[in-house]
């Protein structure tokens, strides 16, 4: 192992932070997972992810750091890439520098960015194609997210806030979301509304289960047409090469992907991009962030 030839990959989520290094063939090795309390619990956050960096080197490396790390937030990142905004998860991190706390702290070069642009780069690689033309990821989680590459280059807007399709409005709705407006169509596709779905209809069946055993149910009909509105829209808007389907709601046992496909080209428009729109579903792993992270490392490098 040649440490200036590999990439420390970080998967940073509001339950788990997960990391292991990424080695040229893209193949992640040594995946530890942590739970993230510990972490954001702390009086600075970004210095006790940067420690359990160091505690993970040592443990593996020894006295050596890899050439970089790379980690992934759920959370808004500004144009700079350096801090983020609005992390529900992670609020001693709204605002501050993690890049310079981090790489003062390990004497190593850091970087951080939206997870979904991280999940959006390993889908590519994952599906054997080149990051060209315009290329979006919609991933349904906890709340939707987004990214978009544009001729190999990520989208990130004036203000680094692109692509947050989940916050497109529904008219007259006032149910509040985390980022502080009202009706945001995430708040009726993702897992917060999935969570309130179950909880109101199918009480007494396990959360994992739902998609199963109630497959025919026309609340989750009427779910699953709200998670195809935005993909419809950004079809529609960006016409673009690829759009790609995952996280963890699409990837429940027995999610209904054709007729999400179905929906989203009901709503796309006629006769194009419809017509030869191209819908790619992720590839199931807990590796995804770590190696999509590395793959932007590398990129660095």
């Amino acid at each position: 192992m040649q440490l200036d030839q590999i990439v420390l990959g970080m998967d940073i989520g509001g339950t788990n932070l997960r990391m292991g290094w990424v080695d040229r063939e893209y193949t992640a090795h040594d995946v530890e997972v942590i739970p993230s309390a510990g972490v954001y619990q702390s009086e600075n956050t970004a210095v006790a992810i940067a420690k359990e960096v160091k505690a993970y080197c040592v443990k593996h490396f020894g006295e050596g750091m890899p050439a970089i790390v790379a980690a992934g937030f759920p959370s808004v990142v500004d144009r700079d890439r350096r801090k983020i905004y609005s992390s529900t998860n992670f609020p001693g991190l709204d605002g501050v520098d993690i890049v310079k706390a981090m790489s003062d702290y390990l004497h190593i070069p850091v970087i951080i960015e939206h997870d979904a642009y991280y999940l959006l780069s390993y889908d590519i690689y994952s599906h054997g194609m080149k990051n060209e033309g315009t290329l979006i990821g919609c991933y349904f989680g906890t709340g939707l997210g987004n990214a978009m590459y544009i001729d190999g280059k990520a989208y990130y807007g004036k203000n680094g806030t692109a692509c947050e399709i989940g916050h497109m409005p529904i008219p007259l709705s006032e149910e509040p979301c985390s980022c502080g407006n009202k009706g945001c169509i995430e708040m009726f596709s993702c897992g917060k509304a999935f969570e309130r779905l179950t909880k109101k209809h199918f009480p007494e069946t396990p959360i994992g289960e739902v998609f199963e055993t109630h497959a025919q149910a026309k609340v989750l009909d009427e779910f699953v047409r709200y998670m195809a509105a935005p993909v419809a829209t950004y079809a529609n808007i960006m016409d673009p090469d690829g759009i790609f389907l995952g996280g963890g709601l699409v990837q429940m046992a027995g999610f209904p992907k054709e007729k999400l496909v179905d929906y989203i080209l009901q709503n796309t428009r006629k006769p194009y991009p419809a017509a030869n729109l191209c819908l790619y579903f992720s590839k199931r792993s807990p590796e995804n962030g770590i190696i999509g992270a590395a793959i932007e490392g590398f990129r660095k490098l």
